[in-house]
């Protein structure tokens, strides 16, 4: 048996293979890293905007705590003080979901912070480079307030980011773009 021209036929058939791993190495890699900064973004314009909310709910509280440090100290054991009303207890000021009424927080869900909310992840999210403008986003949403209740413990924003990304090796066979899709979610608690 004559096994000349057999090594050719086998070389060739394992650098495909060996084409095709890299292939699927390189493409796997760049959408896991592209993946990854994604989920950052989508999680960081979901922070800002959810700080935008904690930062009204200080903003509501301040005129509570400031009234009642103005009030008259009445005894913690249930006893009438000067003024002659009843003590109630007051949360520390550092629990400020606690110094929020139900007004506050219909304030903090409502049509004119929804669009707030919006424009302030959307803004941070272009800070950061994810322009919902350019080719390879297919959608930037935002949904504030996300599962709400108003009896809940939280108010969470999740914003969601889809995008198209471009694969090299693997595009040889047939596919060009990738979608990838991640959801950031952040909570503020409003009780």
């Amino acid at each position: 048996m004559r096994a000349k021209g057999q090594v050719v036929v086998i070389v060739a058939i394992a650098l495909t293979a060996i084409l095709g791993l890299l292939a699927v190495a390189v493409d796997g890699g760049r959408l896991y890293i592209q993946r990854n900064r994604l989920n950052r973004r989508a999680q960081s314009a979901a922070d800002a905007g959810i700080g935008w909310v904690a930062e009204q709910m200080v903003t509501l509280a301040v005129p509570r705590q400031t009234e009642a440090a103005g009030m008259a100290p009445c005894v913690p054991d249930g006893d009438f003080g000067e003024s002659g009303a009843r003590c109630t207890a007051t949360p520390r000021p550092a629990e400020i979901p606690h110094w929020l009424n139900d007004d506050d927080r219909a304030t903090l869900v409502s049509p004119q912070a929804q669009a707030t909310v919006e424009a302030v992840g959307r803004e941070y999210a272009a800070r950061n480079g994810l322009v919902s403008t350019a080719p390879e986003i297919e959608a930037l949403a935002f949904t504030y307030p996300y599962a709400y209740d108003p009896d809940g413990p939280t108010l969470s924003l999740r914003s969601t980011v889809r995008q198209r990304a471009r694969v090299l090796l693997v595009g040889l066979l047939g596919t060009e773009f990738a979608r990838i899709e991640r959801v950031g979610q952040a909570d503020v608690p409003q009780r």
